[in-house]
């Protein structure tokens, strides 16, 4: 009897033991997670006091405000104050390596200004990657895409397959990690509750917050993957034409040039040379200095 109680507590501690080795496991899981949720918009270079970022956007601002006032007035004279904000925006983004969702988009939002709808489109996808759920840059973007030369119509098959996995591409990035942390939480706690109480309703749960954890890690590696082979890319030369090889002498791959703000995925970098592709599928080679990236 005695042997029998003691042996009922040895067990008792012991799954006391796993369930806290097993709650400090998914701690430190979980803290790391929660790290890379850390808002971007706040990440920037160290190579300028605070004071003098500071004066670079005041500076920008400034600028920005004056052309905007003078954009019905004197539309040379806004230009040039424009100009003069972007040259403090790049001078953040460039030069210092600043990554921050409102300075893309305010660089964006110039570039639209004085009509360069390449550079405009290109800035506000990189504001999307820090800042994805400000319905005002997701207008301006859609907007700004809505005045582009070029409408590329996606393959019924290509719009066939984003409907049915809709969650890995509607969904920004950060949401679909949230979703898997929260998921990765979820089933690290039913997994120490299975521990301590046999409910069978625990198991079903625990096998419905592992699929949901597995499907949106799975998306979220698909979609790095993805990124580092192919990354993509916004034509930003007022116009290109897009060729058969990397060089002037081949054909051109359309019967009609590619214009700023077309958007691409790269499949191929050669010297002075960019093989493309376009949302229908369709391929060519453009020349380096046609199109940038938009992770920079």
């Amino acid at each position: 009897m005695i042997v029998t109680k003691y042996k009922a507590a040895m067990t008792s501690s012991s799954r006391r033991r796993t369930v806290h080795t097993t709650a400090a496991a998914f701690s430190i899981l979980f803290a790391a997670l929660l790290l890379c949720l850390v808002p971007l918009e706040n990440a920037s270079s160290a190579g300028l006091s605070e004071v003098e970022l500071g004066e670079h956007l005041v500076s920008a601002e400034e600028a920005f405000r004056l052309g905007v006032s003078l954009d019905r007035s004197d539309p040379a004279a806004a230009r040039g104050h424009y100009e003069r904000a972007l040259l403090h925006y790049e001078a953040l983004a460039r030069e210092e390596g600043v990554r921050n969702g409102r300075l893309y988009y305010n660089i964006a939002n110039t570039y639209f200004r004085i009509g360069d709808l390449g550079r405009s489109i290109l800035n506000y996808k990189r504001a999307v990657l820090y800042i994805p759920q400000d319905e005002n840059l997701k207008q301006n973007l859609e907007y700004a895409r809505s005045r582009r030369a070029d409408r590329i119509e996606l393959e019924e098959s290509e719009r066939i397959f984003k409907t049915l996995f809709f969650l890995h591409y509607d969904l920004p990035s950060r949401i679909r990690l949230a979703i898997f942390a929260a998921a990765f939480a979820v089933v690290w706690t039913l997994a120490s509750l299975i521990l301590l109480v046999r409910w069978p309703v625990l198991r079903t749960l625990l096998v419905v917050a592992s699929v949901v954890c597995g499907l949106f890690l799975v998306s979220i590696i698909v979609e790095t993957v993805q990124a580092a082979r192919n990354p993509e890319g916004v034509v930003t030369a007022r116009e290109v034409i897009a060729r058969k090889g990397d060089a002037d002498t081949y054909q051109p791959s359309f019967t009609e040039p590619l214009h700023a703000g077309t958007e691409f995925t790269t499949l191929e970098e050669r010297p002075g040379w960019i093989h493309i592709e376009l949302g229908n599928g369709s391929r060519g080679w453009i020349p380096q200095s046609s199109g940038e990236r938009v992770i920079p």
